[in-house]
């Protein structure tokens, strides 16, 4: 067979046709679908707000009587449940507070429950505790600012 056959046949050939469809939509719609999208995401975001402010409604009260001992504050083994979180905790502190709950016996999750717990009963101490943690923040966001404009600084340079 030569070439020119081939490529003629090629180029000859006809694509096939498509019978219009009949099951098409006739319905106008008014939104694009990003739009439709965006509104549906918008919608579940709010019914999960909802939902968890009444979840965080319906949990007992945070706040202490000074006379309640904290033994009393366990739930049931029906309701307990945890929320697994990760932590970022300064290298110095996280290693004072593991030796510590090794030598206690104890874990650094339950350590922090007991002392938010006590905490709460403290108001004074807990508003020491609050501005402390305010302070240690801004010192972590101007170090994480620094650390972000070395960064740039030397990509700048080293282009």
């Amino acid at each position: 067979m030569s070439q020119g056959n081939a490529l003629d046949r090629l180029m000859k050939k006809q694509k096939p046709t498509v019978p219009a469809r009949t099951d098409v939509v006739n319905e106008s719609v008014s939104l694009d679908i990003k739009t439709q999208r965006q509104l549906d995401v918008n919608n579940l975001k709010k019914q999960e707000d909802e939902q968890l402010e009444s979840e965080i409604d319906d949990l007992p009260s945070t706040r202490h009587d000074s006379k309640t001992n904290l033994s009393q504050d366990y739930l049931t083994p029906e309701d307990f449940e945890t929320v697994r979180n990760t932590l970022r905790i300064e290298s110095t502190v996280d290693l004072e507070l593991r030796r510590l709950c090794s030598e206690e016996r104890i874990t650094k999750e339950t350590w922090l429950e007991a002392a938010y717990l006590y905490l709460s009963d403290q108001p004074d101490a807990l508003a020491e505790v609050v501005q402390l943690a305010q302070e240690r923040l801004q010192h972590r966001k101007a170090i994480a600012d620094y650390k972000r404009a070395k960064t740039m600084q030397q990509r700048f340079l080293n282009l």
